[in-house]
């Protein structure tokens, strides 16, 4: 796709959708010239055939070299039943003209939805590999209208395009065939269209800026939209359904508006036109009773002329609504292409697993748009096996050191070392296949539990999720269910209870065996005794692999073996728990012992 503006430029971008199906558009242009010319034929042999019926036979009769041809096929044909054997053949040019306009409807359906499918796809690959800060950046409202309206519009333009060559072809055809049956009037239907023409051009201009109006408001109505559904719960607990309600009103407000102009614009194309083509057909007839033009000639010329009409009207809607979908198809070649320039961040370095720990040397880092650093100057160190709490108030750093450390974000300053080496240099995919998180960022997907046990694990044997759900209590319940392990959990975990989604979600990490495990209120929604033999499970693992708590409780700060405390982006305190707990410190500060 090609940015730009305007029916050229459209048409361009369009051309860039089907690229992966190179066949696709000489195949609708061929199957288009077919149809054309079966039809144009067989309106042409009205001329031979009128000739019959006026009793004009032969005789030489003034017309183009097309009328000469036909008559002269005609010729051919025996005298007794010249009549029903022209019958016969504009009976097989109208199947004709029909089984290739069919072809071309299925064919052009099918390449509209690949193109869509494709465009949905690449959708989902950039969000996936593209630099996390750049994907969060971007407006989530923007980027579900992309999923949602612009890739199905990708597809509705390819259709759109496919009609447009079938309408050009018939122009195509339809106008060499006029300027055969007769040149001059041929050229006074060409000069007549010109203020057809320049009145086109305006109304593409214009559909092409509420396209872009279209999309913008679509945008905003899919970003409100999702923001309704997250808040339903906090809208229903202050009473304010009716401010959540008038905040959607706009926003659909815009889109409704929007839609009603282009459709309106649309709408308002063709009986415009329409209006426009008559004095052409008077400037037509008035030339052919000045210039003796033969009647049948006349006849034929006016058939066609009129048949034109509809793929030029055509025509002129195309050049007009094609430039609408401009902006969506930009839209989506932005985000493909902000993937490209800005991907996720991997080295080339093998990783075979954690055997030294993890060292942070002078890290900072800060969130684009925030103006104080989220993390400055950290360093400290995480041995393998160690059970690690970081503690500190919200927006102290803690999550954000584990974000550095998935490599969702990469540092402004200073390095993170694993074993010794640069995490940076290190193959993203095999440094996280080693990590494993739960808690209250880290949602279930929607499928069953199998499929979320083996999330980016597919080795994973069903002897081995059983395991992980028992260790983690959770065992029982999803065995009492009928489906068991192919039991569905829902969007986001809703079928099941917070506790249960918080089980699964601690299986799924432990399931993977891994040699850093992170958690995050991971145990926060299930009961003081359930709570406190995952907590057992959790800490049974000391030694095995390393354990990072982001610390929100008391409880989680004792069973570290220790805390690393943050408070503005910067570590202030580093120790046992019994220790700082002891001590006059920002930990005792942040949990108070009586």
């Amino acid at each position: 796709m090609t940015e730009g503006t305007g029916t050229v430029a459209a048409v361009r971008a369009v051309l860039g959708l089907v690229r992966p199906y190179p066949w696709a558009i000489p195949a609708m242009l061929v199957l288009g010239l077919l149809a054309s010319l079966a039809e144009g034929l067989g309106i042409g042999l009205l001329i031979p055939l009128m000739d019959q019926l006026i009793g004009q036979g032969t005789a030489p009769v003034s017309g183009g070299a097309l009328t000469d041809i036909l008559r002269g096929v005609t010729d051919l044909l025996p005298d007794d039943n010249r009549l029903m054997w022209v019958g016969a053949v504009v009976a097989a040019l109208v199947a004709t003209k029909a089984l290739m306009m069919v072809s071309n409807t299925a064919l052009t359906s099918w390449v509209a939805g690949m193109v869509a499918h494709d465009q949905r796809l690449a959708v989902a690959g950039a969000v996936l590999t593209m630099d996390y800060a750049a994907l969060n950046a971007s407006e989530s409202g923007q980027t579900i209208n992309l999923f949602e309206t612009q890739a199905y519009r990708a597809g509705e333009s390819v259709s759109e395009l496919s009609s447009l060559l079938v309408s050009a072809s018939t122009v195509l055809v339809f106008g060499c065939l006029l300027g055969l049956l007769s040149w001059q009037l041929g050229l006074v239907v060409a000069l007549s269209i010109v203020p057809v023409s320049v009145f086109v051009l305006a109304m593409t201009v214009h559909s092409r800026r509420l396209g872009e109006k279209m999309v913008t408001a679509h945008s905003g109505l899919s970003g409100r939209t999702i923001e309704l559904i997250a808040s339903v719960k906090t809208l229903r607990l202050f009473n304010a359904q009716d401010e959540g309600k008038s905040r959607l009103e706009a926003v659909s407000e815009d889109v409704r508006r929007s839609t009603f102009r282009s459709d309106v614009l649309t709408g308002s194309i063709q009986p415009l036109v329409e209006f426009l083509y008559v004095p052409i057909f008077l400037a037509v007839l008035g030339y052919s009773i000045h210039a003796g033009i033969t009647l049948p000639t006349v006849f034929a010329f006016l058939a066609l002329l009129y048949r034109l009409q509809t793929p030029m009207k055509r025509l002129d809607h195309f050049r007009v609504t094609l430039p609408s979908y401009l902006a969506g198809l930009n839209a989506l070649l932005a985000i493909q292409r902000l993937a490209i320039e800005r991907p996720a961040a991997s080295g080339k370095a093998d990783f075979a697993g954690l055997r030294e720990g993890i060292r942070f040397e002078g890290v900072g880092f800060s969130y684009p748009g925030q103006v104080r650093p989220a993390l400055t100057g950290v360093s400290l160190e995480i041995r393998r096996g160690e059970i690690i709490a970081l503690a500190g108030q919200s927006g102290s750093g803690k999550s954000t050191l584990v974000n550095l450390l998935c490599r969702l974000y990469e540092p402004d300053q200073g390095r993170i070392l694993i074993d010794g080496a640069p995490l940076a240099a290190l193959d993203t995919a095999r440094w996280r296949a080693r990590i494993a998180l739960a808690g209250q960022d880290v949602e279930l997907i929607e499928g069953s539990v199998r499929e979320n046990l083996g999330l980016g694990a597919p080795k994973v044997t069903d002897e081995e999720m059983r395991s992980a759900l028992d260790s983690v209590l959770a065992g029982e319940f999803v065995s009492s269910r009928k489906a068991g392990l192919d039991a569905e959990v829902g969007t986001q975990g809703r079928k099941l209870s917070g506790g249960q989604r918080q089980r699964i979600a601690l299986a799924r990490a432990m399931v993977r065996k891994p040699d850093l495990l992170i958690l995050d209120e991971a145990t926060n929604a299930v009961d003081y005794q359930a709570g406190a033999e995952i907590e057992r499970a959790i800490e049974s693992l000391a030694g095995q692999c390393t354990i990072v708590i982001i610390a929100h409780s008391i409880a989680s700060i004792r069973r570290a073996q220790r805390v690393i405390v943050f408070s503005e982006g910067q570590v202030v305190e580093t120790g046992s728990p019994q220790e700082l707990l002891s001590r006059d410190g920002a930990l005792s500060g942040l949990y108070p012992v009586p």
